[in-house]
């Protein structure tokens, strides 16, 4: 029983590093030098929910403004619309079409 419940343990470690690996990089995972080079400029805005409005700073990344700033993507989106109650839906191009609920990201098309 030990054994299966390593096993169990293994197997959702793997599957979880494949999830995490095939997903668009998400984060502020950026070195300060490259981003001291590139320039802060717009390449689009989206309001989204109730005081939201997403940035895409093109090779900066997707940001988004409520009072403070949070990076949500390293990648440049090619295409975002806000809809619904809060949600956000961002087209990555080459990396697919994601939606961000202002805490998770769900792929829906590649």
């Amino acid at each position: 029983m030990k054994l299966d419940r390593q096993k169990c343990a293994i197997a959702a470690l793997v599957l979880l590093m494949t999830v995490i690996v095939s997903m668009p990089q998400f984060g502020p995972v950026v070195r300060a030098g490259e981003l001291s080079a590139l320039p802060w400029r717009s390449q689009g805005l989206q309001a989204w929910g109730q005081k939201n409005v997403a940035v895409d700073f093109g090779a900066r990344g997707l940001w988004s403004y409520d009072g403070a700033w949070i990076q949500l993507s390293r990648l440049d989106p090619e295409h975002m619309a806000g809809w619904g109650e809060g949600h956000l839906a961002i087209d990555f191009g080459v990396h697919g079409l994601w939606t961000y609920n202002g805490r998770t990201w769900t792929r829906i098309s590649l």
